[in-house]
């Protein structure tokens, strides 16, 4: 099954935070369409395929579990 981008995740864009990370913020990214969605599902819903929740490198993986605690710490 081919895949395209339609241009759905367009409506869905995320703009960019500026006191915490994306992924801290619940921003999630599409590799397909190369851009941050604000979006509920685990699948993205232009192209149908799986959305990236995390980092990938192991510096933005430690800024992300520190956001992340520093954030649960404030409520």
């Amino acid at each position: 099954m081919m895949t395209y981008c339609s241009g759905r995740c367009k409506q869905y864009r995320a703009i960019r935070p500026t006191q915490i990370g994306r992924y801290a913020s619940g921003q999630k990214r599409c590799n397909f369409c190369e851009i941050f969605v604000k979006y509920e599902g685990s699948i993205c819903p232009c192209c149908k395929r799986k959305l990236r929740c995390l980092p990938r490198s192991r510096k933005d993986k430690e800024s992300y579990q520190s956001q992340i605690l520093r954030q649960n710490n404030y409520y």
